[in-house]
């Protein structure tokens, strides 16, 4: 049994994928199984999965409908072997010794059940990691809720694919499906089931941001799932979080607003409309409490911004 799977969603990334699977291939780490999941991709992908498969012996290939990134990880999370779990993008890749250095912590600190390393957003093909310091932390799960809700200023922190998570925090556990906002659940889920995590802040996974991606497209109601998520949050979190939650979700409104502002919506869907209206009232009630919470300076002039052309 492979110590180590490693789970890939897979759909319309032709031109990155080989990049990406190279990079996994290519880990000092070498006791692992990579499982591919073509999620319906209409591209060559499919093929692409096929052939890489037929390399490397450590690689599985699920072929699917397409369902989506959460429907994906839940397919492969079924067909699991492994003693950890790790995932990563499709589009991204890894440097070499991220699973080695992760599985490392784990037996380092054997009362953490998640370790975790840094990352960066890049929009360059290649990239190399920054040199810094080791600066390695234990957190308890008080620790892990303060930095999931960013209750010091943190930076948005929602990622899944820079973690290696022991298999039985996943007892039991599923992605959501049919949202883009299901990485937000899923990071709640593994910080609320585990009871220490290790942190690094070594950087050892590269997140592509497409300069010609979907980010730059109007507000849909999938962007929408975005506040849906925070909504379910702060009904299941506990009283000790209730309050940041609340901002959470208050923060989650705003960048949905701003995101209209910058972005467009579709104005002739109505629901689309009639939940605009609704967090342009919300905001105004949470405009203080906003303003005065760890942002940075320049999101907090966005709000500014973003409040003012709301009134019309």
């Amino acid at each position: 049994m492979p110590q180590i799977s490693i789970i890939v969603p897979v759909y319309k990334v032709e031109q990155y994928l080989d990049r990406c699977v190279n990079s996994i291939l290519n880990q000092t780490f070498t006791d692992f199984e990579l499982i591919l999941v073509d999620d319906g991709s209409p591209d060559r992908c499919p093929q692409m999965c096929d052939e890489w498969a037929k390399k490397d012996a450590r690689i599985r290939v699920i072929h699917k409908e397409n369902g989506g990134a959460g429907a994906a990880r839940n397919a492969a999370l079924r067909a699991a072997e492994g003693e950890y779990i790790g995932f990563v993008d499709s589009d991204d890749w890894i440097i070499p010794d991220m699973y080695e250095y992760l599985y490392g912590l784990l037996k380092r600190y054997p009362e953490a059940q998640i370790a975790q390393c840094d990352a960066i957003q890049t929009s360059d093909e290649k990239q190399e990691a920054p040199a810094r310091p080791e600066n390695i932390q234990l957190w308890n799960q008080k620790q892990m809720m303060e930095y999931f809700f960013r209750i010091h200023g943190e930076k948005s922190n929602y990622s899944i694919w820079n973690k290696l998570i022991r298999r039985d925090v996943l007892k039991g556990f599923s992605f959501v499906e049919g949202t883009i906002s299901e990485d937000v659940a899923a990071s709640f889920d593994f910080f609320t089931r585990a009871r220490q995590m290790v942190n690094s802040d070594k950087v050892l996974y590269f997140y592509f941001v497409n300069q010609n991606g979907v980010t730059k497209s109007p507000v849909t109601k999938k962007d929408l799932e975005y506040i849906h998520v925070w909504e379910r949050i702060t009904e299941k979190v506990s009283r000790d979080y209730t309050e940041y939650a609340e901002i959470n979700l208050a923060r989650a409104n705003f960048t949905i607003l701003s995101k209209m502002l910058l972005s467009g919506y579709d104005k002739k869907d109505i629901s689309i409309v009639e939940q605009r209206n609704a967090m342009k009232q919300q905001l105004r009630k949470d405009f203080w409490r906003l303003l005065r919470w760890k942002m940075p300076l320049s999101r907090k002039v966005l709000l500014i911004i973003v409040c003012l052309r709301q009134q019309n």
